[in-house]
């Protein structure tokens, strides 16, 4: 029999490239994920289905046979509440009978409040068994580096290259994070049917999408919905996440001088452009008035229904978009592009690899917990979330049906119009704050970018390098 295998490049997105044209996906389209594949190929190789039923028989036994036995141990798994999605359970469940385990978990809050509690219960010596958490960079950086488990295990073979060593899941050399998920991409989602309403292609530069902004505005829609709301001001962040992707592009090397401190925030140019837009943007009415009230939930809404005709976010977006949709007809409603760029060659979209599982040194039950987690991880593991859950998985060889916004972002990631961004190693945890109160009228983006740089200093002194760069 013929088997079609679509496979996702993300080795092309790994490379920053530009290439002409970028189909949009209609209807589904069945993907069988392998992120760091070079080409698309369909297979001619055919087998006979008794062959095909025998060998898949023998290799589930054989996953049998190597199956991890927790005799009947219970391991404590510390996250933030909403990451316990029915996906994730679902993994959780799989395993926790697989391997003969319970799963015990401590919840706390998204964002700096629940942040500032895994800092505490680490530091006080409440360590979990399995921190599920922000990947290895910020584990290793907000925690320590020395406090985490290198891992290693059979489970790194459906894994590529470009995932495994991306800053997500390896730091100075040492794999610490297992990657749960899927690749994020940040852009820009779209109601479909307002912008064929309005007359409207997908804007390919900046000047384009003022443009549709200009004639959005006209026909009575808010152009781009803003949700900066108290515990929602994360959400401002997305645009200026992406632009450094673009500073990146259009002068390489510039994070390597963040890096290396021989150029300031305030010498990015396109940094400072951005947040120029953005403060245009407010300034022309095309963000509502009442962004500081609003939160991610009302753009949510705002989206589905058309009040709204753009919202910047990442991909993550999608799992909350089909809680809310009233039908499957308005889900799809809504597309996903990259935010343009000054001109259509750099106008690429922002990737990052999934956050994960880290295992702390100090946890009761460590070896267990590395065997654990590489169970969580297993492409059979996360067969299970992909049931329940579309996405661009980073893991290799899970077939997933694709629509809507993760439709579109294959679409993207195929055409190689996506991009990873160097290590940075600061990395401005102030933005979402910054942008709200520069949206507010509080701060100029010159105000700040000379913040981050006044910031840079800091770090670097607490870091232990106050001539850092100099």
């Amino acid at each position: 029999m013929k088997k079609k295998m679509i496979s996702i490049l993300l080795c092309a997105a790994l490379g920053i490239t530009t290439l002409a044209g970028c189909g949009g996906a209609s209807g589904g389209t069945t993907v069988a994920s392998e992120p760091a594949a070079a080409v698309a190929e369909e297979s001619k190789e055919s087998a006979a289905p008794e062959s095909t039923e025998a060998a898949e028989s023998q290799e589930s036994t054989a996953a049998a046979e190597a199956a991890v036995d927790g005799g009947g141990e219970t391991l404590n798994v510390l996250c933030h509440s909403s990451w316990r999605t029915d996906e994730a359970n679902a993994v959780f469940d799989y395993v926790a009978e697989k391997c003969n385990v319970k799963f015990e978990f401590e919840e706390v809050p998204e964002g700096s409040s629940g942040n500032e509690l895994i800092f505490a219960k680490m530091q006080s010596g409440e360590v979990p068994d399995i921190l599920w958490w922000q990947g290895a960079k910020t584990s290793a950086t907000e925690i320590g580096e020395d406090l985490f488990v290198e891992l290693s295990g059979d489970w790194v073979n459906d894994y590529n290259a470009s995932i495994l060593e991306s800053p997500n899941q390896t730091y100075n050399g040492k794999l610490i994070c297992a990657p749960f998920g899927d690749v994020t991409v940040f852009g820009m989602c779209y109601n479909k049917k307002v912008f064929a309403d309005n007359q409207i292609e997908i804007p390919q530069t900046w000047d384009e999408m003022m443009a549709a902004c200009e004639t959005l505005k006209a026909a009575g829609v808010t152009p781009m919905y803003v949700s900066g709301t108290t515990d929602n001001e994360w959400t401002l962040q997305i645009i200026l996440i992406d632009a450094r992707l673009k500073q990146e592009s259009i002068v390489p090397g510039s994070m390597d001088s963040l890096n290396s401190h021989e150029k300031l925030w305030t010498d990015m140019e396109y940094m400072q452009l951005t947040f120029d837009r953005m403060k245009e943007m407010k300034d022309k009415g095309y963000i509502q008035d009442t962004f500081l009230s609003d939160s991610y939930a009302d753009a949510q809404e705002a989206l589905l229904t058309g009040t709204a005709a753009m919202y910047s976010q990442a991909t993550w977006i999608y799992a909350e978009l089909t809680k809310l949709a009233e039908s499957q007809e308005e889900l799809e409603n809504i597309g996903f592009f990259p935010i343009p760029a000054t001109e259509a060659k750099d106008s690429i979209a922002y990737t990052e690899t999934p956050t994960g599982f880290v295992v702390p040194k100090e946890g009761k039950k460590v070896d267990l917990a590395v065997q654990i987690v590489g169970e969580l991880v297993t492409k059979e593991a996360m067969t299970e979330y992909y049931k329940m859950h579309q996405g661009i998985p980073a893991v290799n060889g899970v077939d997933v049906k694709l629509t809507s916004i993760p439709a579109d972002v294959s679409a993207l990631i195929e055409a190689g119009k996506t991009s990873t961004l160097p290590n940075t190693i600061y990395s401005t945890p102030s933005m979402a704050s910054d942008v709200q109160a520069m949206l507010a009228g509080d701060k100029t983006p010159k105000d700040v970018l000379a913040g981050y740089d006044t910031d840079w200093d800091t770090y670097a002194k607490e870091a232990g390098n106050p001539d850092w760069g100099y």
